[in-house]
């Protein structure tokens, strides 16, 4: 009797929300381990003391231009923003560590009109296809859900995607937009941190851009190479996009991101697999901005700047008056024109006195976004949160580029050797983003102790 007695009530509580059930199920996931990127080891990192090895001491961010510019030999990479060869040895030999009876055998899918074709995919979502369905919880029980809110109302986690933004123009006032206009602009702004998500090609063709954005406290993701929709692509061209997007970051930046966006959110549970065995959890978002459809914008777009205004404004306007309070936000933005910067700028100052404005590992409680153990960024929780997370005796330092020998972070540093085990922080933020159904699971728990007496 005591145990009908127990199951009722776990019923009538699930009942109570299915999202809760769920919630029960996400904690219960059996994630594959992820280890650090083997095949980077051996790429040299930042000479000259170009980037920090740690979060930076806020003193050290300041209003200032770009250092002259930082050499990469672009003949060692594919050519930009294209389609990255397949048959290179560095490509061929990931290919070859990968665990492919992980990666689940969905349909490569097709483009038409610049955009992948949904008419024939399937209602039951098979694939958990994002483009499809917005899906963002994979059908297979060892990946992880995508990060796509802050679990927090009032929160926003501000992030933007397609950077570092140089201005191929011999206007002077258009190239007045490239960074670090905009990272300036974060400074500023009360030195404000965000989350960007960077293309490969980008990052080697304005290096001291991209090396500025990591020396003021930002933290980096990957966006892939050519910035092509996943879906429509074989495992081997996904392979070669997140491999040299991977290499560009670590040798310019001299770190390994765990973490990426699909471009146009174009993500199913293939794509997912392949990124999670090359060492990333994918992000999404929860509201898109559309300054990607802005007039001047590399899409071409037709949107006016009014039409944007007024998403800000309606997003702002709930939270004023308390009708936005089920979670916090990741909102589509971007860093690759002009127009989105200016429409960025307008609007930042307005969303820091509505929102607490923070990045996204910060709102999520992630204080490791990248696998060198160096790297420990303040959260919710500790704002100096230990080098090592499973060592909480070992707390942090930050220094700024000027630094000395602490920062010195000379070529061939190898990812491998400083691996850090990441399951304690994916497994914390997949119950940070269902609070409200792992404090039912809890609250059942307690309830089957007390029949059980």
């Amino acid at each position: 009797m005591h145990f009908l007695l127990t199951w009722s009530v776990f019923i009538a509580l699930a009942a109570l929300d299915p999202a809760n059930v769920l919630a029960v199920d996400d904690i219960q996931r059996d994630i594959l381990p992820q280890t650090s990127p083997a095949w980077l080891a051996n790429i040299p990192t930042p000479t000259n003391n170009a980037v920090i090895t740690q979060y930076p001491n806020e003193d050290s961010i300041q209003v200032k231009q770009l250092p002259g510019p930082y050499k990469v030999d672009l003949d060692k990479y594919p050519k930009q923003l294209q389609m990255p060869p397949t048959d290179s040895p560095e490509v061929q030999e990931v290919i070859k560590q990968l665990d492919w009876s992980k990666v689940p055998k969905a349909e490569q899918r097709t483009i038409k009109v610049w955009a992948v074709d949904i008419s024939e995919y399937p209602k039951t979502d098979p694939d958990c296809w994002w483009s499809a369905t917005t899906c963002k919880k994979p059908k297979l029980s060892y990946l992880p859900e995508d990060i796509y809110t802050c679990p927090q109302a009032g929160h926003w986690g501000l992030n933007y995607d397609d950077g570092p933004l140089k201005i191929y123009s011999f206007d002077p006032e258009q190239k007045a937009w490239e960074e670090p206009r905009f990272y300036n602009f974060l400074v500023e702004n009360n030195k404000q941190k965000a989350t960007l998500f960077f293309i490969g090609s980008n990052v080697v063709a304005f290096p001291e851009a991209a090396q500025r954005a990591l020396n003021d406290g930002h933290t980096i993701c990957a966006h892939t190479w050519s910035h092509k929709q996943m879906t429509s692509l074989t495992n081997e061209e996904i392979v070669a996009e997140f491999y040299w997007t991977s290499r560009a970051i670590k040798e310019v930046l001299g770190i390994t991101p765990k973490c990426w966006r699909p471009p146009y959110g174009d993500v199913d549970d293939r794509v997912r697999a392949i990124a999670w065995l090359m060492g990333m959890r994918t992000i999404v978002w929860d509201q898109d901005s559309n300054d990607w459809n802005l007039y001047g914008t590399p899409a071409r777009g037709s949107v006016p700047p009014e039409e944007i205004d007024g998403h800000f404004t309606e997003w702002i306007a709930k939270r004023v008056n308390n009708l936005d309070t089920e979670h916090g936000h990741i909102t589509l933005q971007h860093e690759n024109s002009n127009s989105t910067v200016s429409m960025s700028e307008r609007w930042l100052p307005k969303l820091q006195e509505a929102f607490e404005v923070m990045p996204i590992h910060k709102c999520i409680n992630e204080a490791y976004p990248y696998w060198e153990q160096s790297w420990a960024y303040p959260t919710l929780d500790n704002s100096n949160p230990p080098l090592n997370q499973e060592d909480p005796s070992s707390p942090q330092v930050p220094n700024s580029v000027s630094g000395g020998s602490g920062n010195s972070h000379v070529g061939g540093g190898s990812s491998s050797s400083s691996t850090q085990s990441s399951s304690k922080s994916f497994a914390n933020s997949i119950i940070n983003n269902n609070t409200l159904g792992f404090t039912m699971y809890l609250c059942t728990l307690g309830i089957v102790s007390l029949v059980m007496l």
